[in-house]
C-alpha cells in the first residue's frame, strides 16, 4: 500500500495510465517520466522498504510505548513519598527506645529513597495531661522524623488520627482538643521552625465506620471549619492549608465526599486527598484509573489532589486466592497482624504493583503518592506484638522481631527510584501503551531532565518498544532495572544502576526484554 501510495500521490496529478507507461519504458511525457522514475520510484521504494521495517519490528515487540511530548498530562509534582510516624515503642515486654544507630540506619536508607511527600499522623490526646498542652511529650522521636524532613526539604503532611476530637454518637465537636491540636503544630512551625509542615490532615478517613466521624460528613466539616480559624488565630494562615477528605475508597461512588468538601468548604480545604487499597486486578486491568478520575473531576480549578495512603489489599473475587495466601503467610507469622498485614511485601510483586498504581495515579492527574508504610515497628493491632506488616522493613528486627526482618525488602527498590527520580516540580507526558495486556509506562522532564519508567506487571516476559518522536537523544542516561534477579544492590540499601552514560534515542524506538513482573527505569536524573 505505501509503494502504490507513493507512486501515485503527489504535488502533480499524473494519471494511473501515465504512472504505469513510465514504469514500463513506454511514456512518452518527458516530465511525467522524470517524476515518476527521479522522484516517486525512490519514494516508493523506500516507504516499502520502512514499512517492511516497521512490520518486522512491531512483529518482534510485545507492546509499544508512545511518549507525546506535546502532551503535559500532570504539571507541577509535589512528590512521592511515604508514612512516617512515631513508633510503638512498648510491644508487651516493656518499653524500647531507638537506638542512635538505627537512626542512622534510617536516615540512610530514606536518603537513597529521597522521598519529597510524608504524611505523619499523631494524636493530639498524647501530648495532652490534665487538660494541658505537653508539647515535650513525645517530642524526642518527633523531633527526629521532623527534624529530617526539615533538613532534606521534605514537604511534610502533618495530622490527627481523629481519635477524640468528636463525638459521632453525640454529634459533637471537641473544641478544647482541637485547640490544643491548633496551637501544638503552631508551636512545632513556629517556635521549633519545621515549616516543612506544608499541610495538615484532620481525621483519618472520615468517611469510614472506624473513624472518629464515622462517615458523618456535616461533623467532620465542622470540625475541619473550627479547625481552619483556630489555625489561622494561631498565625498560620498562608503557612499551613488543610487537607481533606482523606477518604478511604475503592470505587467512584464516595466521590460526593470531593464535591460536598469542594462546595461546602470552599477555601478552608487547601489540599485534596484520598485513600486506595485496590485488589490487583483492579489496578492491573487499568480500571483503577477509571476510579480516580471519577475523584479528580471533582476537585476545583486551581486546586491539586494527591493519594494520603495507597497499598494494596485484595478485595475482589479475582484476587481471592491472593488473599488466602495473603492470611495464610500472617497466621505462620509470628508478629504479623492476621487482620491488618500485606504479607507479600516480601516479593518483588508487590514493588511492580505499587509502579503500577502510581503511574496510572500520575496520568489520572493527582500530584503526589504516600506509600502505606515506612516501617512495621510503627503500629501494631490485635496486640503489641502483633504488627501491621505492610513496611520497607522493621526497624527493631535485630532487637525483637528477628534480624530478616530488619534488611529492606524488595518493593523498597522499586518505590525509591520513583521518589528519586520522578521528582517535585516534574511535569508528566501522556505515555499510552498499546499491545500486551499488563504494560504500563510514565515519562517525566524536570529541569530538562527526562525520565522514563516501563513496567511489566504480566507473569510472561514481554519485548518492549518505547517511542519519543518528539525527544533529542538521551546522551547520559542512568538504567536501572527492578524485578526478581534483577537487582544489582550494594550494602544495606542501595540499588546500583544496570548500565550508565548512555545514548538513547527514543525518535527511532529503543527496545527492551522485560522479564515478567519487573520494571526498566531510564533517567537523566543522574544526582
Amino acid at each position: 500500500m505505501l509503494f502504490a501510495v507513493s507512486l501515485f500521490w503527489g504535488s502533480v496529478a499524473l494519471t494511473p495510465q501515465a504512472v504505469l507507461a513510465a514504469l514500463t519504458g513506454r511514456g512518452q511525457d518527458a516530465l511525467s517520466v522524470g517524476i515518476i522514475t527521479q522522484l516517486r520510484l525512490p519514494r516508493a521504494v523506500m516507504a516499502a522498504l520502512l514499512g517492511a521495517c516497521a512490520g518486522e519490528s512491531a512483529g518482534k515487540c510485545d507492546a509499544v510505548v508512545r511518549i507525546d511530548a506535546d502532551s503535559v498530562v500532570n504539571r507541577g509534582y509535589i512528590g512521592n513519598g511515604v508514612q512516617w510516624d512515631p513508633y510503638a515503642l512498648d510491644y508487651g515486654q516493656g518499653r524500647v527506645e531507638i537506638s542512635d544507630a538505627d537512626w542512622e540506619k534510617l536516615y540512610a536508607r530514606l536518603d537513597f529513597m529521597r522521598p519529597a511527600f510524608i504524611r505523619v499522623m499523631t494524636n493530639t490526646t498524647s501530648v495532652v495531661r490534665d487538660g494541658r498542652l505537653d508539647r515535650m511529650r513525645g517530642f524526642e522521636q518527633l523531633s527526629h522524623i521532623l527534624g529530617y524532613c526539615q533538613s532534606h526539604g521534605v514537604t511534610v503532611m502533618f495530622g490527627d488520627w481523629g481519635g477524640s476530637l468528636m463525638d459521632a454518637r453525640a454529634g459533637t465537636v471537641n473544641r478544647t482538643l482541637l485547640d490544643h491540636a491548633a496551637a501544638y503544630v503552631a508551636w512545632l512551625v513556629g517556635e521549633k521552625g519545621y515549616d516543612c509542615i506544608r499541610y495538615y490532615n484532620l481525621v483519618n478517613e472520615p468517611n469510614g465506620f472506624w473513624s472518629a466521624a464515622d462517615g458523618d460528613f456535616d461533623l467532620w466539616a465542622k470540625a475541619v471549619s473550627y479547625f481552619r480559624g483556630r489555625l489561622d488565630a494561631e498565625g498560620l494562615a498562608g503557612k499551613v492549608e488543610l487537607v481533606g477528605p482523606d477518604a478511604a475508597i475503592w470505587g467512584p461512588e464516595e466521590a460526593w465526599w470531593v464535591s460536598r468538601s469542594r462546595d461546602e468548604l470552599g477555601d478552608r480545604i487547601g489540599l485534596y486527598d484520598i485513600h486506595t487499597y485496590p485488589s490487583k486486578c483492579t489496578v492491573n486491568s487499568g480500571e483503577y484509573a477509571r476510579i480516580l478520575e471519577a475523584y479528580r473531576r471533582e476537585v476545583p480549578a486551581g486546586k491539586k489532589i494527591v493519594m494520603g495512603e495507597i497499598g494494596f489489599k485484595f478485595v475482589e473475587p479475582a484476587d481471592s486466592l491472593l488473599q488466602a495466601e495473603n492470611l495464610r503467610r500472617a497466621a505462620a507469622h509470628p508478629n504479623a497482624s492476621t487482620d491488618d498485614s500485606q504479607m507479600f511485601v516480601y516479593d518483588p510483586m508487590y514493588g511492580t504493583d505499587m509502579a503500577d498504581a502510581l503511574f496510572q495515579t500520575i496520568h489520572a492527574g493527582y500530584s503526589g503518592c504516600i506509600a502505606w508504610m515506612l516501617d512495621d515497628a510503627m503500629h501494631f493491632k490485635e496486640a503489641p506484638d502483633k504488627l501491621k506488616i505492610w513496611g520497607f522493613w522493621n526497624i527493631f528486627g535485630d532487637e525483637i522481631f528477628g534480624a530478616g526482618e530488619e534488611r529492606v525488602r524488595p518493593w523498597y527498590y522499586a518505590w525509591s527510584l520513583l521518589c528519586r527520580t520522578l521528582r517535585p516540580g516534574s511535569d508528566f507526558f501522556a505515555a499510552d501503551v498499546r499491545g500486551a495486556a499488563g504494560v504500563k509506562a510514565v515519562a517525566a522532564v524536570k529541569d530538562g531532565r527526562r525520565t522514563v519508567a516501563v513496567v511489566n506487571v504480566s507473569r510472561e516476559p514481554r519485548r518492549v518498544r518505547i517511542e519519543c518522536p518528539g525527544w533529542k537523544r538521551f546522551r547520559q542516561a542512568t538504567r536501572y532495572r527492578y524485578g526478581e534477579g534483577l537487582m544489582r544492590t550494594e550494602g544495606d540499601h542501595t540499588l546500583l544502576p544496570d548500565a550508565t552514560g548512555l545514548r538513547i534515542d527514543f525518535r527511532s524506538g529503543a527496545e527492551y526484554d522485560m522479564p515478567g513482573e519487573s520494571m526498566i527505569l531510564l533517567t537523566e536524573q543522574n544526582d
